[in-house]
């Protein structure tokens, strides 16, 4: 509950979540406007963010984390209008549960695997789903998607 959350355990989330993503997209806008100078053309870049379906709806006892992948979301619409003009396509991704080696370790001999089963209309995902719409965004066929929270969570925001 955010009555009982430190000042110190907001700053945390939000350093790690939003204050990385804002740093890690400056730095490649500096880069493409550098690339751009150089050639004198737009750089037809695309930028991938990581966000969350926590980040779409509401979390008990995670407000920090849920605020944080939230910013993230708008910096997505925001930056994806700011460059627009320099071909650059901003877009975000919101994984749903991912049964990585570690989300596995988590889980194993949980009860409440086949509950968060139930919440996922295909199946729990895996870390090649959120490759692969990574692939895709990256990708010219992707050619006029930006501004975009492209959920990667087999229903689950739906649900």
């Amino acid at each position: 509950m955010i009555v009982n959350m430190t000042e110190e355990d907001w700053d945390s989330v939000i350093g790690i979540h939003l204050k990385g993503s804002f740093i890690g997209a400056k730095f490649a806008a500096i880069h493409w406007r550098e690339q751009s100078k150089a050639t004198g053309k737009p750089c037809e870049a695309s930028l991938i963010m990581t966000t969350s379906g926590n980040g779409l709806h509401g979390q008990p006892g995670y407000v920090n984390y849920v605020a944080a992948k939230g910013a993230i979301a708008a910096l997505t619409r925001s930056m994806a209008v700011e460059y627009a003009a320099h071909k650059i396509r901003v877009n975000a991704i919101a994984p749903g549960v991912v049964l990585s080696e570690r989300v596995k370790k988590l889980m194993s001999g949980s009860k409440d695997i086949s509950k968060l089963a139930s919440t996922n209309l295909l199946g729990l995902g895996l870390p090649h789903h959120i490759a692969e719409m990574a692939v895709y965004l990256a990708s010219d066929e992707s050619a006029i998607t930006t501004g975009q929270i492209l959920s990667v969570d087999s229903g689950a925001t739906v649900v």
